[in-house]
């Protein structure tokens, strides 16, 4: 049997289309296993962001990335608030999060677990990201845009890092601040790895 195809037949199969829900959970593990999985040697600090939707959607990608947990610290928002959630879409319910009163003693304690400690801060010492080692396990942390992170935490971490601002504006959202980073700190752990 031959099958005719037009041209427009033609260009309409290789046209890429976006993935259904359906197609994007083929070879992932069940709900009930995700719990049992192993996560990346990855925590995440957030030093009292107040912005629900940030807090949310820095929830949202430490799923998206298996990060091992967030410290959700200080006066900042916390799920289950309505707007945390809208940013996270329900990821507060698969990462593990804890809240804490006190950043610079979470970060303290993360430390002398001999956890590398790399604060997000344009500061005097801070490095490009692209140059900066890391070591894992690891924590970042990260701090609200209009204060970064508290001069004590600057002080004990083992990296600072920073993205280059080419632009007239002084900072980036802290959320998209903890894609690049966390992203980074995947591709740096798989290299790692390998080697």
């Amino acid at each position: 049997m031959i099958i005719k195809m037009n041209a427009q037949t033609a260009v309409n199969e290789t046209i890429a289309r976006p993935l259904t829900k359906h197609e994007i959970r083929i070879g992932k593990v069940s709900r009930e296993e995700f719990p049992q999985i192993h996560r990346n040697p990855i925590y995440l600090v957030l030093d009292s962001l107040m912005c629900a939707h940030n807090v949310g959607t820095i929830i949202r990608l430490s799923d998206a990335l298996l990060v091992e947990k967030v410290f959700i610290c200080g006066d900042g928002a916390l799920p289950p608030s309505k707007k945390v959630r809208k940013g996270s879409l329900g990821a507060e319910r698969w990462v593990a999060w804890e809240h804490r009163e006190d950043t610079y003693a979470t970060v303290s304690e993360l430390k002398s677990r001999g956890i590398w400690i790399i604060t997000a801060d344009i500061a005097t010492t801070s490095m490009d990201y692209r140059n900066t080692d890391y070591q894992f396990p690891a924590c970042l942390v990260l701090g609200r845009e209009d204060r970064g992170v508290a001069q004590d935490i600057v002080a004990i971490s083992d990296a600072v890092a920073h993205l280059p601002m080419y632009g007239m504006v002084n900072s980036l959202n802290v959320s998209t601040v903890a894609a690049v980073l966390l992203y980074d700190l995947i591709g740096k752990q798989e290299c790692s790895m390998r080697k």
